[in-house]
């Protein structure tokens, strides 16, 4: 299991589920990589990064964050792994 607090939000990923702590004015989220849809933005003026995800079957239940300067060395590890387990699951399986 990996965890990580980015911006005072925890967030957990054991190579399939992704959950949310705490997401300020939601509770908590869980997101399985092969209904998850991720998306990073370009750092903004101030360096900051937009994080979105949502499941891919619903426009609800989404949330969407921005990462400060100071959290982004870890929260990129962290989302590179999720987005590396979502690709996994695109792919097709042997019969």
């Amino acid at each position: 299991m990996e965890e990580t607090w980015i911006d005072g939000t925890l967030f957990a990923f054991d190579g399939r589920v992704m959950e949310v702590f705490g997401f300020p004015g939601e509770g908590n989220r869980r997101y399985h990589v092969r209904n998850l849809k991720l998306t990073i933005d370009p750092p903004d003026p101030r360096g900051r990064r937009r994080v979105a995800m949502r499941p891919w079957s619903t426009a609800a239940g989404g949330l969407s964050m921005h990462v400060s300067p100071e959290a982004w060395p870890c929260a990129e590890r962290f989302l590179a792994d999720v987005a590396q387990a979502i690709g996994a699951s695109q792919q097709p399986r042997a019969a």
